[in-house]
């Protein structure tokens, strides 16, 4: 009977295993600076959506940033993209799908899901962006600038080819990833933002 018992626990556990890490992943967003003269980022982040009835979802557009109309989501658990389009901040609201409203004329990327999410299902979506900042990401006196808040509790930030830090204002990690690009891991352990500025110079070739 105890091992009747044991076998019946298991899938339970598992699942909740697996729930839980499927939402861990929310935590981490990634960032690629483009060519400063730009002032081009690239984006990257995973979110979980399990509110039932739901049947789009959206990344929402910090003001001051403009997003390329290139925007992608793509659905992890089919590997299908979204079809993708920008929506204003009052018609994200009207839905009723997040608990917190947003400004009326702020901007959002909206993926439309081709189906709702059911009832105790979850999707899991990706977000990939291009964002052109000319406040946050700029040039001073020939060095690369790039100041953000950053809300996740882990961070990644990578720097264009070429380039080496000189300064950060905050503890980091740093190291190269697969292509000798300098990349820098900020970890938020705080309930709210790191207020970030990283400051680069071009390598003499």
């Amino acid at each position: 009977m105890k091992k009747l018992a044991l076998l019946l626990l298991l899938p339970a556990a598992a699942l909740a295993q697996e729930s839980f890490h499927r939402a861990e992943q929310d935590r981490e967003i990634r960032y690629w600076l483009l060519d400063p003269a730009s002032h081009q980022f690239r984006i990257s982040h995973d979110f979980t959506v399990t509110r039932a009835g739901q049947k789009s979802v959206h990344s929402f557009v910090r003001k001051g940033s403009v997003v390329s109309p290139d925007a992608k989501m793509i659905d992890l658990d089919t590997g299908k993209p979204l079809v993708t389009h920008n929506v204003a901040g009052k018609d994200v609201n009207a839905l009723g799908y997040y608990p917190s409203k947003v400004e009326p004329d702020s901007v959002a990327v909206q993926g439309d899901l081709p189906d709702a999410v059911a009832e105790g299902k979850s999707k899991r979506i990706r977000v990939e962006e291009t964002y052109t900042d000319p406040v946050g990401y700029t040039m001073e006196n020939g060095d690369l600038v790039w100041k953000r808040t950053l809300g996740r509790p882990l961070n990644y930030v990578t720097l264009p080819a070429g380039w080496m830090l000189t300064s950060v204002n905050v503890p980091a990690t740093i190291s190269l990833d697969d292509e000798g690009r300098v990349k820098l891991r900020f970890v938020n352990t705080r309930n709210d933002e790191l207020s970030v500025a990283i400051k680069a110079h071009k390598r003499s070739k």
